[in-house]
């Protein structure tokens, strides 16, 4: 069930309640939640879910033996494990993808080849909770944590429905601890935790879902649009996609609050980054976390020379690509990405790197910083992510052909309405309380003032509804 659904409204006030009854009784706790989180994936498709307990029992059962003491039983049964959640995942994601363009490679040599495509449905969330059961193995093989003798816990690390399908992607030393040990009931947190869930869906319902309508009106018929339009459809999706995932990632911690649970935290106001290797310090933190711990520090992260730390960030960006989906334009978004911030890697300092740093905080840019800095990114942001946005290679050279070949016209630019009325008092917004982890966390103002807030954001939801439900864009990863 989605977040802003009217299902998941009853689902997780009921959840709530039988929850905190259950208070001290921990495992009776886990075992609800397991169950709840099995109801919550299976609204979608009910066959996936021996898909998800296979994947859990799979990972827990082959983690027993291992011992953290990186033998050689260990590395064994580690790889054994990774490469069965990676064959899952391939066969599930990738397999039409490689065979069609395997296929397309012999064609263009002139070796006739033919492949009819199995149209695998794609099990939503395989992704997400993949590399979650993936870091479990690897940080019980490299002894960060014990490998757990509690099947029902362990299946609910996997499953714990507030960020199954779309993240946050949380380390087993994160997220495990907190599911095995006694939650106490908040009033402060769980106060935190609904206000978080209140702007999550202020940012999917009223500007990400209004965007959509014009960016899929944009993007569908690019060559009939003037290069004014496709620009404005670039900057709208922009929005669009940090609204749409961001607001997901604060229903989800939200919902965990309100249940006892700290999620990491997934975005950090992006779009005020003043270079490009600070946006991914501030965007998916979760995923760029993940491939820095598994893939960038194995493979030497910055240890070695400048040339190895740019060869070891373009591996992270590419597989990123991958990750997102099995197409050739997400591969090359995650090479440009990665291609981007080379200069800052080659030409200044060998730790230059998205993902050489632990992510934290960074300094509040400036208002000159953010004349002279923080616009340049998002151009660059707003620009690789028309490639992340189109479906194909060939949508992508229609939309560049008509994007530099078009007429230029401003006297009417698709998307001015929407802007003005959206994006432009959203960015103020997030300008004004970008000190908070998110702009509603802690209002400064008297009560009365607080509480018209919050009943002038759930009015705004409730008016763009509609009764329509826009999947989530990282759904479909």
């Amino acid at each position: 069930m989605q977040f802003d659904s009217w299902a998941y409204a009853l689902f997780l006030p009921v959840v709530f309640l039988l929850y905190w009854c259950l208070r001290d009784r921990l495992r009776w706790q886990n075992a609800l939640l397991l169950v709840a989180s099995y109801v919550f994936y299976g609204w979608w498709d009910w066959r996936f879910l021996g898909l998800i307990a296979f994947t859990s029992l799979t990972t827990f059962l082959t983690a027993l033996p291992i011992r953290g003491d990186r033998r050689t039983a260990d590395k064994v049964w580690a790889t054994l494990n990774i490469a069965a959640n990676l064959a899952i995942l391939a066969a599930f994601k990738y397999l039409d993808f490689f065979a069609a363009s395997t296929a397309a490679a012999l064609n263009a040599m002139g070796l006739h080849a033919t492949w009819s495509t199995l149209n695998i449905v794609l099990p939503v969330g395989i992704s997400f909770y993949t590399f979650q059961a993936i870091s479990y193995t690897i940080d019980v093989y490299r002894g960060d944590i014990r490998a757990t003798r509690r099947p029902l816990e362990f299946m609910l690390y996997v499953s714990f429905f507030p960020q199954l399908v779309a993240g946050p992607i949380e380390r087993s030393t994160h997220l495990l601890p907190q599911v095995l040990a006694p939650r106490r009931w908040d009033y402060n947190r769980a106060v935190t935790g609904m206000r978080q869930i209140l702007w999550g869906l202020f940012k999917k319902i009223v500007i990400a879902d209004t965007l959509a309508g014009r960016v899929d009106f944009i993007f569908y018929h690019p060559s009939a649009m003037n290069p004014a339009a496709l620009v404005a459809g670039a900057v709208l999706f922009a929005f669009q996609i940090y609204t749409d995932f961001s607001g997901y990632s604060d229903i989800a911690i939200g919902s965990a609050r309100l249940l006892g649970f700290e999620l990491t935290p997934n975005f950090r106001y992006p779009f005020f980054s003043r270079s490009w290797r600070e946006l991914w310090q501030r965007w998916h933190i979760s995923l760029m976390s993940w491939f820095k711990h598994y893939v960038y520090i194995p493979l030497s992260g910055s240890r070695g020379s400048r040339w190895q730390t740019a060869r070891n960030t373009m591996v992270v960006f590419a597989l990123s690509g991958l990750w997102h989906g099995a197409d050739w334009t997400f591969i090359l978004w995650g090479i440009i990405g990665g291609l981007l911030l080379m200069p800052s890697i080659i030409f200044r300092s060998k730790d230059d790197s998205c993902v050489s740093r632990h992510v934290a905080k960074t300094q509040e840019p400036s208002p000159r910083a953010a004349t002279l800095s923080i616009l340049p990114v998002f151009i660059g942001f707003a620009t690789v992510f028309v490639i992340f946005r189109c479906w194909s290679m060939t949508h992508l050279a229609e939309y560049a052909t008509a994007l530099f070949s078009g007429t230029w016209s401003i006297h009417y630019i698709y998307g001015a309405r929407e802007v003005l009325l959206y994006v432009l008092p959203f960015v103020i917004v997030e300008w004004l309380r970008r000190r908070d982890e998110f702009p509603i966390a802690r209002l400064p103002l008297p009560t009365w003032a607080r509480w018209a807030t919050y009943w002038l954001l759930a009015l705004l939801i409730i008016l763009h509804s509609h009764g329509i439900t826009r999947q989530y864009i990282y759904f479909q990863f």
